[in-house]
């Protein structure tokens, strides 16, 4: 196994160790274990527990964005975007456990070097959401802070599909969806 290939599978056993024990719950040990080497080895390859959390941070931002590498900003519906993004809770909701540990550790960070972290990812994702309903507001610091209001909704409501099974993300994003359409043809009229 080459180098580049024991520093992804510790990366990649951190990431589900992280999700299910969480940070301070989990060790060393742990994710060497889930990877199938020594303690050593993770001490190799990454200075301490904090940097193996970045270096995953890291990981899981850049797959993220590589889905949309390529694409104009206008290529979407907001339709297709919402359900795309509904789909991530129902099928893959260890992305938000991620970033709820995230959320956690970063309003905790004595330092501050987590919170800024924290801060960047969120920075993130409104301009990721941004760019493209600029393209359908016209109007930059509106898009902006629909953007901000909607990766609450986002984040809120996996949160709730995540902890109650019955709780109905369908209807709910189906809702957002109904609002969304609404805002832009309201935006879209007063632009004219």
């Amino acid at each position: 196994m080459s180098t580049q290939e024991k520093r992804q599978r510790l990366i990649d056993a951190a990431y589900k160790v992280f999700v299910k024990k969480g940070y301070l719950n989990a060790s060393i040990k742990d994710i060497a274990s889930e990877a199938g080497m020594t303690s050593g080895l993770v001490h190799y390859y990454f200075k301490n527990k904090e940097e193996l959390l970045l270096s995953v941070q890291e990981e899981v931002q850049q797959r993220y964005q590589k889905q949309y590498d390529g694409q104009p900003d206008d290529a979407a519906t907001p339709e297709a975007v919402l359900l795309e993004i509904k789909s991530r809770a129902e099928d893959n909701p260890d992305w938000y456990r991620w970033r709820y540990e995230l959320y956690s550790l970063g309003m905790k960070s004595g330092s501050g070097h987590l919170e800024r972290e924290v801060a960047s990812i969120l920075k993130s994702g409104r301009e990721s959401l941004s760019a493209p309903l600029q393209h359908l507001v016209g109007n930059s610091d509106n898009a902006s802070a629909l953007a901000s209001i909607l990766l609450a909704c986002f984040d809120g409501l996996a949160l709730q599909k995540i902890v109650d099974n019955e709780f109905d993300l369908d209807r709910s994003y189906r809702l957002l969806t109904e609002l969304l359409e609404l805002y832009l043809s309201k935006s879209e009229g007063e632009s004219r």
